[in-house]
C-alpha cells in the first residue's frame, strides 16, 4: 500500500513538473522570439556599422596616400627650386658679365 501511495506522489510531482515546464515554455516562447528578433536587428546594425567603418578606412587610406604623394612632390619641388635658383644666379652673373656690368675674375685670354 505504501508503494502505491509513493508511486502516486512521484507521478503527481513529475506531472506538476512537466505541467510547470510547459507553462514556462509557453510563456518564454514570446520572449525567445523577441530575443531572436533583437539579435537579428543587432546583426544587421553590426553589418551596417562595419560597412561604414570599412568605407571610412578606405577614405583615410586614400587621404594618407595623397599626403604621402604631396610630401614626395614637395621634396621634388624643393630640390628643383634650389636648382632653378642656382641656375638663375648663374644666368644673372652671365648676363651681367656679357653686358659688361661685372667683369669676370679670370680673363678670357687665359681661358683659351
Amino acid at each position: 500500500m505504501i508503494w502505491i501511495n509513493l508511486g502516486i506522489v512521484v507521478l503527481a510531482l513529475v506531472g506538476l513538473g512537466l505541467y510547470g515546464f510547459l507553462l514556462y515554455k509557453k510563456k518564454m516562447a514570446g520572449d525567445v522570439r523577441r530575443v531572436k528578433r533583437l539579435t537579428e536587428r543587432f546583426q544587421i546594425r553590426i553589418g551596417v556599422i562595419q560597412q561604414l567603418i570599412d568605407e571610412i578606412k578606405r577614405h583615410v587610406d586614400t587621404v594618407n596616400a595623397s599626403v604621402a604623394e604631396m610630401k614626395r612632390l614637395s621634396v621634388k619641388v624643393k630640390t628643383e627650386s634650389v636648382e632653378l635658383r642656382d641656375a638663375s644666379i648663374g644666368l644673372t652673373q652671365e648676363i651681367k658679365r656679357t653686358a659688361g656690368i661685372e667683369s669676370s675674375p679670370v680673363s678670357t685670354e687665359s681661358k683659351i
